[in-house]
């Protein structure tokens, strides 16, 4: 009689520290999957890195035309890739004076967008570096001031002098520490003195674009994400939608809940000849083509020519 007792003794605690077990497990995950979405912050929608993986067809490309002003040339092209997908948007920042090959003649990105505006420069450059530009945007000089002015000075360190003369404005910032303005910031986008010419230029301002695209996406987390879109839609001449946005909501959740920096700079490599003119390298493109193309882009192979070498290199010579 004992040993029954015992051994229904047994099998109830077997059977009640079970059940116990099992509403611990079940009261934990239900306890992470709140916190996960929430993040402490009522406010807050985040992409749970763990269970959303963006896809290829999230991807977009935009080429963004940078101007002081309606009235003025661009000073600058932004080729924008959001590669969710790959964990990176990517950002190349080329100068007006980059070559471009339109139906076989030669030309600059400047040209194009004298020729045909933002949009005609966004089709022949694609079709030059093989690769997709679904979008485009234009935008000046205090439009880039609303969005620093709107999300918080932007520090920055300048690791070179600056002096130069652009449109009459003589502009003098010694390297250093800053909290950049649009104004500032323009200045160190457009300074046409560096040393390195339009590559340095390029690069440097790549680098600060990546920054500045780095410190919006926390944005992205919280509600305000969609007022920020909302805003740059407003703000800039460009064909990307609302619609846009929301299909790519997710993945830009997913890429500012990432811990590792999300923006890659691509840097440039090429001729420089008088004027700005700048005449891509062959592994430049491939790097360019690499980095924005579709994921099945397969890579130049090592014993075949650069792209367009023979007429780049006419073209430093002799059309400027």
């Amino acid at each position: 009689m004992k040993r029954e007792t015992r051994e229904q003794m047994g099998g109830f605690f077997t059977a009640f520290f079970t059940t116990l077990l099992l509403m611990g497990v079940v009261l934990c995950v239900v306890y992470l999957v709140f916190d996960s979405r929430s993040g402490g912050d009522p406010g807050t929608h985040v992409a749970d890195p763990n269970t959303y993986l963006p896809q290829a067809e999230d991807r977009m490309n935009l080429l963004l035309a940078g101007r002081e002003n309606a009235n003025e040339q661009p000073d600058l092209f932004l080729l924008l890739g959001f590669l969710p997908d790959r964990g990176k948007v990517a950002v190349c920042m080329l100068p007006p004076g980059t070559y471009v090959a339109d139906q076989g003649r030669d030309s600059t990105l400047g040209q194009l967008y004298e020729k045909g505006g933002v949009r005609y420069a966004q089709k022949v450059l694609a079709e030059y570096l093989d690769i997709p530009i679904h979008r485009y945007a234009q935008g000046e000089m205090d439009t880039l001031d609303r969005l620093l002015t709107g999300q918080g000075l932007m520090d920055f360190y300048l690791p070179v002098d600056l002096s130069f003369t652009l449109r009459g404005r003589e502009v003098n910032m010694p390297k250093g520490d800053y909290q950049l303005d649009g104004r500032k910031a323009a200045d160190i986008l457009t300074c046409n003195n560096y040393p390195g010419g339009e590559i340095e230029r390029s690069d440097r301002g790549g680098m600060l674009f990546s920054q500045l695209i780095q410190e919006m996406l926390p944005a992205f987390l919280t509600d305000s994400g969609e007022q920020l879109a909302g805003s740059l839609m407003t703000w800039l001449e460009t064909d990307v939608s609302f619609a846009d946005y929301e299909q790519r909501r997710q993945a830009l959740e997913f890429l500012a809940a990432l811990e590792l920096p999300a923006t890659t700079t691509v840097f440039l490599e090429g001729a420089q000849g008088d004027g700005g003119s700048l005449v891509l390298s062959g592994p430049c493109i491939q790097r360019i083509g690499e980095t924005y193309g579709p994921p099945q882009t397969a890579p130049i192979r090592e014993d075949e020519p650069p792209v367009s070498e023979s007429r780049t290199g006419s073209f430093v010579k002799e059309f400027f």
